[in-house]
């Protein structure tokens, strides 16, 4: 029984890596880009999981924890390479008010 689940875990995950593999090379915009990246790394560290489980060995939780936070990082900072280039379509945030600026008077 358990290897029925574990064969139907594992059809499911290649089928979500086949389809952010599609959203990766067609994604319209950047920003679907990163989530299929996200949703490929998020599904092989599903699929080590269940290989882990498999095998009866806990070997390869080092490498869970280490290909999670890469793609964790990886996705971070392009996100944050994309907030740095990117210009803003709403326009340039407003300045902050001045901390040596007096305070209007009340009405």
């Amino acid at each position: 029984m358990i290897t029925l689940a574990l064969q139907l875990c594992f059809g499911v995950l290649t089928a979500a890596v086949l389809l952010g593999l599609a959203r990766l090379v067609k994604g319209p915009t950047v920003l679907d880009r990163i989530l299929a990246f996200d949703l490929i790394a998020t599904s092989i560290v599903g699929m080590i999981a269940l290989l882990s489980v498999k095998w009866r060995t806990a070997m390869y939780l080092e490498l869970i924890l280490v290909f999670s936070l890469l793609g964790f990082a990886g996705t971070v900072a392009f996100v944050f390479h994309l907030h740095r280039t990117v210009p803003d379509p709403r326009g340039p945030a407003p300045a902050p008010p001045s901390p040596t600026a007096t305070p209007a008077p009340p009405p």
